[in-house]
């Protein structure tokens, strides 16, 4: 789907801190020009259809470092001189040597390497996920997949599919690399005709259904990504698109 252009939002600010029309959709901020505390960053997608989809982060600045005050109690009495410790998180500043230095940092690491080792081991990651994530296929590649009988293309309908996908490009990358939307380089769940009509028919995630397009150019869009960016998946027909609908 294309993008028209992406606002941010910081807070309840009425304009947008930053408006990007051009993929990548990268935003940098520097926090320190930020109060510290609780803040709100929302994220508003303008497509061309006019359609819009908002997405709300929330997050904590702390770039003041925090003081903290030994030797006098809340609501102490206290007479005569008194000695007070002022302890200030700055990393500027000694605190004094660490009995075990670099300890916090070590058992932080291995239960992080643990939890990722469990999660792992235990849990049954669907392939499609790590086939979504698999680093896509050089340009020009054209090996079919292992066990997959490439169907005949229709050449005309390829053509077709490849002007029509001059609007998917924004998302997926003019050689389908991917970017705001998923990467059709050597995606290996292509070769499923439902998922792929499905998608494009029906919508999924930040993707609307392109109900504006007739099973005909839903079958040629997907002939093209199907065998191109080094797929070799064979051609899809309108009659393909219709049973799947």
């Amino acid at each position: 789907m294309p993008i028209e252009r992406v606002e941010v939002f910081l807070d309840d600010a009425a304009e947008p801190l930053q408006v990007l029309r051009q993929p990548p959709f990268k935003l940098k901020l520097d926090t320190r020009t930020v109060p510290d505390g609780e803040h709100v960053l929302r994220v508003v997608t303008h497509y061309h259809s006019g359609g819009q989809d908002v997405q709300i982060k929330t997050f904590k600045v702390s770039n003041l470092p925090g003081v903290m005050v030994q030797g006098l109690d809340d609501g102490a009495e206290v007479r005569g001189d008194l000695e007070i410790s002022l302890r200030i998180a700055d990393k500027d500043i000694g605190t004094g040597p660490q009995r075990f230095p670099g300890l916090g940092a070590a058992i932080t690491t291995a239960l992080l390497l643990l939890v990722i080792w469990a999660f792992f081991a235990v849990s049954k990651v669907p392939n499609k996920i790590l086939e979504e994530v698999a680093p896509p296929a050089k340009t020009g590649e054209t090996k079919p997949a292992e066990g997959t009988v490439a169907v005949s293309v229709d050449k005309a309908l390829l053509e077709k599919g490849q002007a029509l996908f001059q609007s998917c490009a924004g998302c997926h990358g003019a050689n389908g690399e991917g970017g705001f939307g998923p990467a059709f380089a050597g995606n290996a769940n292509l070769k499923d005709t439902k998922i792929v009509v499905g998608v494009i028919t029906k919508g999924r995630g930040n993707m609307p259904p392109q109900s504006q397009l007739d099973a005909e150019s839903v079958a040629a869009v997907v002939t093209y990504i199907r065998n191109s960016f080094g797929n070799n998946f064979g051609g899809v027909s309108a009659k393909d698109v219709e049973a799947v609908k």
